[in-house]
């Protein structure tokens, strides 16, 4: 073998060498990409969070209203003992709240509820029943309440949630979590108050999120998980294919010069 094929053969193999490296380490995602809330200089447990403001009640909202009372027999508004109501139909039994902010409840008439917690529009609806049957008792609860996540999740779509509020770890948990390819220092949450619409970007990573008046899931936000510009190779994604591929391409250069030479 002659000094210039060695020094070929020698450079296609060291071309392999560092293009599997290059492909390898442009490709990965390190820990510190990938965990949720990591903690900053000092190591802290507990956090001042901000606290939990009630949702209060706004034009379009569905209500389910449920009212008891001890004088069962004048009681018009009981459903009857043996009736029951799954959550996927309780919008069969739900009261909206127009424009103006009234629902109308019969036989009270139009109620104006806009901008009342649950708890003070129910005593609003038990006060106005005073008269009309015994110790009456109101419950309600929010029924079109959904979050829309979107991007690289493991089942993107628009959720429908019960609690009065979820945190957005639990929206993303609807949606199965973010995948891997998916941007947790980098996730967009758009949220429309007051004919406005607000974009902001959320680090997942940071702990720092747990102070953030955008922890809590407001109805109808949208969540949106960038991709990473740089996808992770495990196991079951790394480019074996391209490596084969490769590797047959360089043996069948190496052996051309060996059969040239």
């Amino acid at each position: 073998m002659d000094v210039d094929t060695y020094r070929t053969k020698h450079r296609v193999v060291g071309l392999l060498i560092s293009l599997t490296i290059l492909v390898t380490a442009v490709s990965c995602v390190t820990n510190r990409q990938a965990v949720y809330v990591q903690p900053g200089k000092d190591l802290k447990n507990n956090f001042d969070v901000i606290p939990k403001t009630p949702r209060t009640i706004q034009p379009d909202d569905e209500l389910y209203i449920r009212i008891n009372s001890e004088d069962i027999g004048s009681n018009i508004f009981r459903l009857s003992e043996n009736s029951y109501v799954s959550m996927s139909d309780i919008t069969l039994v739900t009261y909206l709240v127009n424009e103006k902010g009234y629902i109308r409840l019969p036989p009270l008439g139009n109620l104006y509820l806009k901008g009342l917690t649950l708890d003070e529009a129910s005593s609003v609806i038990e006060k106005a029943l005073i008269g009309m049957i015994a110790t009456p008792s109101v419950t309600i609860k929010f029924v079109n309440k959904t979050v829309t996540v979107l991007g690289e999740v493991r089942v993107p779509g628009r959720y429908t949630f019960y609690d009065q509020r979820i945190t957005i770890f639990q929206a993303l948990g609807y949606a199965g979590d973010i995948t891997t390819y998916g941007n947790r220092k980098k996730v967009m949450l758009v949220r429309e108050k007051d004919n406005k619409v607000t974009r902001v970007y959320l680090d997942l990573t940071n702990e720092d999120l747990f102070y953030s008046a955008y922890y809590y899931v407001h109805p109808d936000d949208v969540i949106y998980v960038e991709p990473l510009k740089r996808r992770h190779w495990g196991i079951e994604t790394f480019p074996f294919t391209l490596i084969l591929s490769a590797t047959s391409t360089i043996i069948l250069i190496l052996s051309y010069l060996h059969l040239y030479n």
